[in-house]
């Protein structure tokens, strides 16, 4: 009765080789799981920084000089009976001039200009300072629709044409010590380019679609805020209603809020918010 040679039995596999033999090159896991296992050890990748500081700039305030009364944009009918001549209110605080311009275009130097100056020409009004002053178009010098394309007045033309443009410069005021190379530096004029809107009784109406403030050779592209109206009659005040803060209920609303523009609250609750951001 012999062993299992005798019998012809194999003898039994031998064991199979370490995982690391199975693996050819692939790490197992935990493998080099710590700095400094292996020498060729991938290294590490860097901490996550801190953010940056959130830097905050201090708005600064731009005035104009001049202040249009939105509402009282329109075109009045000239004395021919075909014509039609820009008209509004404004407030000034130091004198200057008023040019209309019709199919207006800036060219490559930010300079306005009249497109169809052959047919119609840029005219300009000067102005003393005051306030709720009217300003109206010569006689003689508005345009006749009916010589035009609806589509012409009505839309921005191509190359960035404006049907209507009408530019208020403000001269020095300040300091009437200023001398002449200074001027320029102290200057403001305010640019407004508007489409014409067609009523139902075939009149036209304007309406304002870019604003343009140049203060002290800068350019600035202005934008409309919404919830700004006119001050009403004392008599009136009682009547209206919606001006107050939409937070607190009490103060009135003199805070604008972004990107929507709407002024909807106070500078009391404006603070507030800052501080708790802070």
């Amino acid at each position: 009765m012999g062993n299992f040679g005798s019998r012809g039995r194999a003898p039994p596999p031998p064991p199979p080789p370490a995982l690391q033999a199975h693996l050819h090159g692939v790490r197992p896991p935990y493998y080099n799981r710590y700095r400094g296992a292996a020498p060729d050890a991938a290294p590490l990748p860097p901490p996550l920084g801190v953010p940056a500081p959130v830097e905050r700039h201090r708005t600064v305030a731009v005035h104009a000089g001049v202040n249009i009364n939105g509402d009282s944009l329109r075109l009045e009918p000239d004395d021919d009976g075909r014509s039609l001549l820009l008209s509004f209110s404004f407030d000034a605080d130091a004198p200057g001039s008023i040019t209309v311009y019709f199919f207006a275009q800036e060219d490559e130097e930010l300079i306005l200009k009249a497109t169809k100056e052959n047919l119609l020409k840029a005219v300009t009004t000067a102005f003393n300072k005051g306030h709720d002053q009217k300003f109206k178009q010569p006689c003689g010098t508005g345009i006749d629709v009916s010589q035009f394309e609806e589509s012409e007045l009505t839309k921005v033309g191509e190359g960035g044409v404006f049907p209507v443009a009408f530019k208020v410069d403000v001269a020095v005021s300040n300091n009437q010590e200023l001398d002449g190379a200074h001027e320029d530096e102290e200057s403001k004029c305010l640019i407004k380019f508007a489409t014409l809107v067609k009523k139902d009784s075939a009149e036209y109406g304007l309406r304002v679609v870019q604003q343009i403030l140049w203060v002290s050779g800068t350019r600035y592209v202005l934008q409309e805020i919404y919830g700004i109206g006119n001050k009403v009659d004392e008599k009136n005040h009682e009547d209206e209603s919606g001006k107050e803060c939409v937070i607190c209920l009490s103060e009135p609303r003199d805070t604008t809020v972004l990107p929507c523009r709407h002024m909807v609250c106070c500078s009391i609750i404006l603070s507030i918010l800052y501080i708790n951001q802070d």
